[in-house]
């Protein structure tokens, strides 16, 4: 009983990390990396406020 609970708890936990990957978007990625790696990035501010990337 205890290894089927815990199985089924991976399963779900695999299954949501697959939706989460799925759902993100090229520009997420973009956006993420442009975070981690300023250097390699150009960035600019539109109209409302909001910070864009993009990948030099």
């Amino acid at each position: 009983m205890k290894t089927r609970i815990i199985v089924m708890i991976t399963a779900a936990g695999f299954g949501f990390g697959l939706m989460a990957a799925v759902n993100a978007t090229p520009m997420q990625d973009e956006q993420r990396y442009c975070a981690e790696n300023p250097i390699d990035c150009y960035c600019e501010y539109r109209p409302g406020g909001a910070k864009v990337c993009f990948i030099l």
